[in-house]
């Protein structure tokens, strides 16, 4: 299964499995129209360390435009890599 990335109600929905060639695609789309993005990750089914590295690519995007980023139902699979590598805390995460 392919990620994918909707807007609805001022929310972008990210889905499906981030994975190294799932990513690329994501990682070019225009979320910055919406001012300060959220982005809710519940439907995120299965990730590995790319889908870190994109949340961690959005994250320095937002603060080169000077914009907040945040995230939102962090499956804890993404968890347990973020902690892995140590980079938890830095992840704008809400419940």
């Amino acid at each position: 299964m392919n990620a994918s990335l909707t807007f609805e109600q001022g929310i972008y929905h990210l889905s499906g499995v981030l994975d190294f060639q799932s990513v690329v695609a994501l990682r070019d789309q225009d979320i910055w129209s919406a001012g300060e993005p959220q982005i809710d990750l519940a439907n995120v089914s299965n990730s590995n360390s790319a889908g870190i590295a994109l949340l961690l690519e959005w994250l320095k995007l937002a603060q080169q435009k000077g914009v907040q980023i945040k995230y939102h139902n962090l499956p804890e699979s993404l968890g347990v890599i973020a902690r892995a590598y140590g980079v938890d805390q830095e992840l704008p995460v809400t419940p």
